[in-house]
């Protein structure tokens, strides 16, 4: 089951202002999509900022010690992860055999002592010779979004509102933010605003239709065009009875404005005979 409401939005960083930055643009927007009465369940998706522990590698040394740069990759990988190695029959049974770092000498950024590489000489180096390790703070996972650094929220219009009006709230409340952050609309959200431009054409298109149609039915341009002037009224009177109910203007009313265009044929339909 999909988001069935709501936008998805992209905080993109486009003036290269740095992860943190984007960060704390993130929170005011949050903050203010909280203070905000067109808005509900704002929120961002994605991992959050945690510790981690960065490992640098001396480029210059390693290679003057004779150490591949592959070497050092695979040696991490395979002491904090796992490496398969071959199979073995075990009671009749294939089993696979994987190396990894025992436990012990695993959890502390210390433990790089008691790790070795083979030089070129020959001779066993320790990991922390070519390489540096320090703790930051930072995400777990680089999100981009059209090349861009980014970061993704989601959110849904409050009770009354619809998803255009919670998404131009979006883009008012995004232009509050310092110099460089930009939003982007995503998924369904940039469909919809690709396809709100052409709300008004389909509207004179299906009223152009339903004309022509009735035109040819009942092979007449004065009795659809008469029947046709009280569309305006019954919009109006859709339009009027939303609002003082609250509906929102969501996707069904637009459809129900195009049922009240189609609903001529039943007025002809319906009329008293001449």
């Amino acid at each position: 089951m999909g988001q069935a409401l709501g936008f998805e939005l992209r905080l993109q960083d486009r003036g290269a202002i740095g992860h943190e930055a984007l960060m704390a643009a993130q929170g005011q927007l949050l903050q203010l999509a909280a203070e905000s009465p067109v808005l509900t369940s704002v929120r961002p998706n994605g991992l959050a900022d945690n510790p981690r522990y960065k490992v640098d590698i001396d480029h210059e040394k390693a290679q003057a010690l004779g150490i591949e740069l592959s070497e050092i990759s695979r040696l991490l990988s395979v002491t904090w992860g796992s490496q398969y190695v071959n199979d073995f029959l075990h009671e009749g049974r294939v089993k696979r055999v994987y190396v990894q770092g025992d436990a012990p000498f695993r959890m502390l950024p210390e433990d790089f002592e008691a790790w070795y590489l083979r030089a070129a000489d020959g001779e066993m180096t320790p990991l922390s010779e070519v390489t540096s390790g320090r703790w930051e703070y930072g995400s777990p996972r680089l999100e981009r979004f059209n090349g861009v650094p980014s970061r993704q929220i989601q959110g849904e219009p409050a009770p009354g509102y619809s998803t255009g009006e919670a998404m131009a709230e979006v883009e008012r409340l995004i232009a509050q933010l310092p110099d460089g952050v930009a939003g982007a609309w995503s998924g369904l959200s940039y469909q919809e605003r690709q396809a709100g431009a052409q709300a008004s054409l389909l509207y004179a298109l299906s009223a152009l239709v339903v004309f022509l149609a009735l035109a040819a039915l009942y092979e007449s341009w004065t009795i659809p065009i008469s029947v046709m002037l009280a569309v305006p009224l019954g919009v109006l009177g859709a339009v009027l009875a939303a609002m003082v109910r609250g509906l929102p203007n969501d996707v069904f009313f637009q459809v129900g404005i195009l049922t009240t265009v189609f609903a001529t044929d039943t007025g002809i339909g319906a009329g008293p005979g001449l």
